[in-house]
């Protein structure tokens, strides 16, 4: 069995997604091995990120009628009225996220034009399921992975209410299998899982209009590592015997992988971008770090880069088997 045949056994399918820049920025992350997550409340996208409490509610009201003959009606309820939780709200959630943005087109003159220093830079093609892969390493469940997610943009209301309404459900379902079915020894169990679903999706809708981007993003929510780590922490001396040790490692190995990541609040840097200074996070991702996650290079329609030095450079950062394409745009 090869790596990739492991990777799908244990249901990590292989999804290569473009990131358009400069090919100072391209140095820039082949170097250090990292990626720069910005500031999402400094760029365009912050209007985007109010769209996810409506949906939410939508989202909960729906799943009161379908479950409304079953014990989760009573659930649904108390996660219905978190925001009146008030022993909660020194926990909530910041919402201050970090992301970077990829695409499915490989070779778009619009993400040319816009992202990749006016077709004179390139395109990344980056194995993005590898960075899910590494929750799976550190034996962390993804009900307790909200800090940093890798997801695919959702545009129409009728996906986000569905989303929603499975993000839910799947922390209901996946605390219930923690918990041994005893999800109230858990501390604001149900005001939890509200917040972090609207601080799970809230990075994950756009409006309808901006759908033919086909956008994936690896988002950050700052702080959010730590705090998982202290919540679980804290819950392992209330939960039943025979999940305390889980809890405790979930608290562990939630903050390791955070500071391998280099993604803790004390990691968050500063830069000039264009004409303005921006916060962001240079996630670290030498733990993966190979061919099988960076698998090619695009070069733009302008792009005068030397395809044999590209390649010497790529070997030197421990890229053997990267693939160099050049658009097929005829902009030369």
């Amino acid at each position: 069995m090869n790596e990739k045949e492991l990777r799908e056994s244990l249901g990590f399918k292989d999804k290569v997604v473009y990131h358009y820049c400069s090919v100072r920025a391209l140095y820039g992350i082949l170097n250090t091995k990292s990626f720069w997550l910005t500031s999402l409340e400094s760029s365009n996208d912050s209007m985007e990120l109010k769209i996810a409490k409506k949906t939410i509610e939508q989202a909960i009201k729906e799943l009161k009628n379908e479950y409304k003959e079953t014990d989760y009606l009573e659930m649904f309820k108390n996660i219905e009225n978190a925001p009146n939780d008030e022993k909660y709200v020194k926990v909530r959630p910041k919402y201050k996220y970090y992301g970077l943005s990829f695409v499915e087109n490989r070779d778009s003159l619009t993400h040319w034009e816009r992202y990749a220093d006016n077709c004179k830079g390139v395109c990344i093609g980056l194995n993005i399921p590898l960075i899910e892969h590494l929750f799976f390493n550190y034996s962390l469940p993804n009900i307790t992975a909200n800090w940093l997610q890798t997801s695919e943009i959702l545009y129409s209301y009728k996906e986000q209410v569905e989303c929603a309404k499975a993000s839910i459900m799947a922390k209901i379902q996946g605390f219930e299998k923690m918990t041994d079915n005893n999800l109230t020894h858990v501390e604001h169990i149900f005001s939890s899982i509200y917040y972090s679903t609207l601080a799970t999706l809230r990075p994950r809708f756009k409006h309808l209009g901006f759908s033919d981007e086909r956008e994936h993003r690896v988002y950050l929510e700052e702080g959010e590592a730590e705090e998982v780590s202290q919540y679980y922490k804290r819950n392992a001396e209330l939960v039943v015997a025979t999940s305390k040790e889980l809890f405790f490692n979930i608290s562990k190995n939630t903050y390791e992988l955070a500071k391998l990541l280099q993604v803790l609040k004390t990691n968050k840097k500063y830069g000039v971008f264009g004409d303005i200074i921006r916060s962001y996070y240079s996630m670290n991702l030498s733990e993966i770090w190979s061919d099988t996650l960076i698998t090619e290079i695009i070069l733009g329609p302008k792009c005068f880069q030397n395809k044999k030095e590209l390649k010497s450079f790529l070997k030197s950062c421990g890229l053997y088997k990267t693939k160099i394409d050049v658009s097929k745009i005829p902009l030369r």
